[in-house]
């Protein structure tokens, strides 16, 4: 089975395809890019990440590097298939939908299986964290040089609003229909 590129490797093929990087380079760039709501980058995972791209050829080792008490340090750039593979990674889910089977659409198919008590508390600490989520989304700052990254953001901050607004309406529905258990 051939290798699927992860998220993670999306953002190091794009980092770089900006400009050779080494790995520590990358983590900062990336943890200072792509805030949590994004995408965590773990160190652990960015160099197994690292390594695995360059197993698979669609990065490259171009030389190492150490400055002062500081470990070595291996720079890396993208080849033609690591540009073939990031463009490939990044235009397929832009384009194509795929259903996820999101845990809370689940919970949410099998709500009725709680009271309508629980079942309405439930939701609205759901609706707490979404708008602490929400506000807290509104105050990152951004700049025109992180556009692509800002367009991540404002698409996290809609889609979080239209569940907040629809989690209200659905509470509304059931405290009208409140006879104990939900229907």
């Amino acid at each position: 089975m051939a290798y699927q590129v992860t998220s993670l490797g999306i953002s190091v093929l794009a980092l770089l395809r900006e400009r050779r990087m080494h790995c520590y380079e990358m983590f900062v760039t990336l943890a200072s890019r792509h805030p949590d709501r994004i995408r965590k980058v773990r160190p652990g995972s960015l160099y197994h990440v690292v390594y695995r791209l360059a197993d698979e050829k669609l990065i490259r080792p171009t030389g190492t590097c150490r400055s002062g008490n500081r470990p070595e340090r291996t720079t890396y750039e993208l080849t033609d298939a690591g540009a073939g593979a990031l463009a490939e990674r990044v235009c397929e889910p832009v384009a194509n939908p795929v259903s996820e089977f999101d845990k809370f659409a689940v919970a949410l198919a099998e709500i009725g299986h709680l009271d309508v008590d629980t079942a309405v508390e439930a939701l609205r600490r759901r609706i707490s964290q979404l708008e602490l989520s929400s506000e807290e989304m509104a105050e990152l700052p951004g700049s025109r040089a992180d556009q692509p990254v800002m367009a991540a953001l404002d698409y996290l901050l809609a889609t979080t609003t239209a569940q907040i607004d629809w989690l209200h309406r659905f509470v509304d529905t059931l405290r009208v229909g409140r006879d104990g258990a939900l229907q």
